[in-house]
């Protein structure tokens, strides 16, 4: 997963990105001045409710990202339309269970899935054919972790076999990239520079190996891990101690990155890497331009320390910088009476449609352009407390 316009801000601004004041489960009413928000046509939503078990497979950072391999059970509880929330049961080494709250957000056509988990991480994932849900999860709490939770409900029918996915990209070897986008730093500052990725390890759609760059005149070396979509088209990344990725494979010698971390400094950033001896492929610029103000609603789901509770709101948010795919601004919203505001920086898809952005000093969002006046979002912030919203938003004319 959010800008400002002091006259609205006052007339009335409560959430932001998924930042609210909890209300009652109501829909929100539009203050004087805002404008409509265009209503999707109905689609046909999925029941999520009920028991679900299956299997986790993936990176845990031990001294080094490590394969695991556990089982896990999550009972839906509560669904009303496109948002749902229950709990997570699984295993821990030691022997204990660990349980977790969780509150997602199923897409307009009811595929596919962003979830939050309470106290910490967060999960993309679709539902699949024959009735199975596959989600990735994300920590970057310790240890950091990436896996697969592959899930069935308990009184499904037994899964018929699935088919075979195809070859997944050969990742092992050295790439040169560049980085550009955001730090914060009084303010969100340009940040450009160059970046090496060595995949030193790689077993079917899991893969892992080290991340370099230079900071503040230092150099530094993180470790990260890496799973692919089911194609192979894409895949997502988690980095220790920080941050986490969304990639697309462009060509088998080139692969780019939106990397975002929510910690101190908060940073977005296109990363592109290419094998060496190759050239990048310029992607564009989007043919939307997203300065200005926007005006939409927000609802979603907020925990306190006793379970994720509805709330609603409107938000303004004021994209004062376009470059290209990279845009900042400033978002407002109200909570517990007092009205607060967020910096904020992001990046468009090479697709010129999806857009990630990350927010300071704590959230993060995905979403899409729907067209030059409407904006769709999911925020997330693991931290406290957990949210998770779905916020829609058209432009002020």
């Amino acid at each position: 997963m959010k800008w400002i316009a002091l006259i609205i801000l006052v007339a009335g601004m409560m959430l932001v990105a998924g930042c609210t004041t909890p209300t009652p489960a109501t829909t929100p009413v539009a203050t004087a001045g805002t404008p409509a928000v265009t209503t999707p046509s109905a689609q046909v939503i999925p029941d999520l409710t009920g028991n679900w078990s299956g299997t986790s497979t993936g990176y845990m950072y031990r001294s080094g990202y490590e394969i695991f391999n556990d089982t896990l059970t999550m009972q839906v509880t509560s669904q009303e339309g496109r948002l749902f929330t229950g709990i997570l049961t699984f295993p821990m080494k030691d022997g204990t269970v660990t349980t977790k709250a969780v509150a997602g957000v199923l897409s307009d056509d009811g595929t596919t899935i962003q979830e939050i988990e309470y106290p910490s991480g967060f999960s993309d994932g679709a539902l699949l054919p024959g009735g199975g849900i596959e989600l990735i999860f994300r920590d970057e709490a310790d240890p950091s972790t990436i896996c697969i939770d592959l899930l069935r409900r308990s009184d499904a029918a037994p899964a018929a076999a699935s088919p075979a996915l195809p070859a997944m990209p050969d990742m092992i070897g050295s790439w040169n990239g560049t980085s550009a986008g955001y730090i914060e730093q009084s303010g969100y500052q340009v940040s450009r520079s160059a970046i090496t990725m060595d995949v030193t390890k790689a077993d079917g759609r899991f893969f892992s190996g080290t991340v370099s760059f230079v900071y503040h005149g230092t150099l530094v070396e993180k470790e990260f891990a890496g799973i692919f979509s089911r194609d192979g088209t894409s895949f997502t990344t988690i980095e220790y101690p920080d941050g986490f990725s969304n990639g697309i494979v462009i060509s088998a010698d080139e692969v780019q990155l939106i990397f975002r971390d929510t910690n101190d400094p908060s940073r977005i950033s296109i990363d592109t890497f290419v094998r060496s001896g190759a050239s990048p492929t310029p992607a564009g610029t989007t043919a939307v331009r997203l300065t200005g103000t926007w005006l939409g609603t927000s609802r979603g789901y907020m925990e306190k320390g006793s379970g994720y509770g509805i709330v609603n709101g409107v938000l303004t948010m004021n994209i004062t910088s376009h470059e290209d795919r990279l845009f900042t601004g400033e978002l407002a919203y109200v909570t517990n009476g007092t009205t607060l505001t967020k910096l904020f920086a992001g990046v468009i898809g090479r697709d010129g449609m999806t857009l990630a952005v990350v927010e300071f000093p704590e959230g993060f969002d995905d979403g899409m352009i729907v067209s030059d006046k409407e904006i769709r979002l999911v925020f997330r912030d693991d931290g406290t407390p957990s949210t998770i919203a779905i916020d829609t938003l058209r432009r002020v004319e």
